[in-house]
């Protein structure tokens, strides 16, 4: 398979289009797909259609294996002319670069929090896209990739005036008690932020802007609703309605759980554009 675009996307430049780039990871692979270029290979389809869906994988592209241990033979074979990493394959990547130049791509800054503020993880994800697709000749698809995002956050604030806007927890359960609670230096804070919705979860959260704490913990705003992020959540929170300790927690007696479908939340310019579009879409009225 040679190198592809997308339909609207921009001419690469000319090394990459002789032999296609192979992303090596999921967050590399969204970039390449929401500028509009078709990966030649990358890890774990399957997995990434069901976990992280957006942008769409298309039929044809190959699978190279676990994100963690690549299949490097296979990889040869496919000859690209360059890989784009998140940098987390370290330990293979003198073998890498014996196939092709590396590109890294980071969209999500783990040192976002300085002198006990954090700095603005949107903002960093846009300038990461921005500065890959310089570096691939695209400056044109990263403009129409934030666009987008530009427009779902305009059309998301559009639906959200005249009503009342709760504190939210943002937080995807893990099992019968615990939760994985997004924070200040998250992307969704930025997300948030600029619609106008305070984060209800004021504690500390780790280099990739969550913490996990057990739903005890979430008794802080009594006022706040709740976004689940994760399909498999309804069914856990239903359960954790039914138990005394937790029965009393508004926003589950009161029923202001909104339920939206997996994104994976350190994923940048796309997964702010799914996040907000969904947030949107499905925060009921009666939540604020």
């Amino acid at each position: 398979m040679s190198f592809g675009l997308l339909a609207g996307g921009a001419r690469p430049a000319v090394a990459e289009a002789a032999g296609g780039i192979c992303a090596l990871d999921w967050t590399s692979a969204q970039a390449l797909l929401s500028l509009g270029i078709v990966p030649r290979g990358l890890p774990e389809i399957d997995r990434y259609r069901r976990s992280v869906i957006e942008p769409a994988v298309p039929d044809g592209v190959a699978d190279i294996g676990a994100r963690a241990e690549p299949n490097l033979e296979l990889l040869d074979r496919l000859a690209p002319a360059r890989f784009v990493t998140d940098g987390m394959l370290s330990a293979v990547r003198g073998r890498l670069e014996r196939i092709a130049p590396l590109t890294l791509y980071q969209s999500f800054d783990t040192g976002s929090v300085e002198g006990g503020r954090p700095r603005g993880q949107l903002a960093f994800a846009i300038a990461s896209l921005r500065g890959l697709a310089d570096g691939l000749g695209m400056v044109d698809a990263a403009d129409r990739a934030i666009a987008r995002l530009d427009e779902a956050l305009e059309e998301a604030r559009a639906g959200l005036i005249g009503r009342e806007r709760r504190p939210l927890y943002v937080l995807s359960v893990l099992d019968g008690r615990r939760v994985l609670i997004h924070g200040r230096n998250s992307l969704y804070q930025d997300v948030l932020d600029r619609l106008g919705i305070e984060n209800a979860w004021t504690g500390p959260s780790g280099p990739y802007g969550h913490a996990t704490v057990t739903m005890d913990r979430l008794t802080g705003r009594p006022d706040a609703g709740l976004v689940n992020i994760g399909s498999e959540g309804k069914r856990a929170l239903e359960a954790l309605a039914d138990l005394p300790l937790f029965a009393g927690l508004p926003f589950l007696r009161e029923d202001r759980v909104t339920i939206l479908p997996p994104i994976l939340f350190y994923g940048g310019v796309p997964t702010a554009e799914r996040f907000v579009r969904l947030l949107g879409e499905r925060l009921p009225q009666r939540h604020g």
